[in-house]
């Protein structure tokens, strides 16, 4: 994997067919964490994120679910994902500089409706990052 690669975030929307919605936020995050040794938590992230929006995707689905029969486990679950992926990307932003810190922090860390929506947004792109992160693991 190379996420200094100047078309990675191309290549991962041509790998899931999926324009990427917060892509300069995105390119902002993986080029603070290459510029500071933050891979791993940027991979962490990723992760993070792909477990989010899979929760999230089985509570917007839970009714119709049989075998789903706590929902209140599952939005504990989420809520505990949630605050962990804001933490790893708080982490790797508080590396940015300051307007960067700025805007991050009026993007997706003050509590609004809007701020939630951004959040979940960029966790999408993070998924999809994921994704093409475990494609090119299987290649090699």
């Amino acid at each position: 994997m190379n996420l200094s690669d100047n078309y990675f975030l191309t290549k991962v929307e041509a790998y899931t067919s999926n324009p990427l919605q917060r892509k300069d936020d995105l390119k902002k995050t993986i080029d603070v964490s290459i510029s500071n040794g933050k891979e791993e938590e940027f991979e962490k992230l990723t992760f993070t994120a792909k477990y989010i929006c899979g929760m999230m995707r089985v509570l917007k689905n839970a009714p119709g679910i049989p075998d789903v029969t706590s929902i209140d486990h599952i939005e504990n679950d989420l809520n505990e994902n949630m605050k962990k992926g804001i933490e790893l990307l708080k982490e790797i932003i508080s590396f940015s500089d300051d307007s960067n810190r700025e805007y991050f922090d009026r993007t997706y860390f003050t509590l609004t409706a809007q701020n939630f929506a951004n959040l979940s947004q960029l966790f999408s792109d993070l998924e999809s990052v994921k994704k093409y992160i475990n494609h090119l693991k299987r290649l090699s």
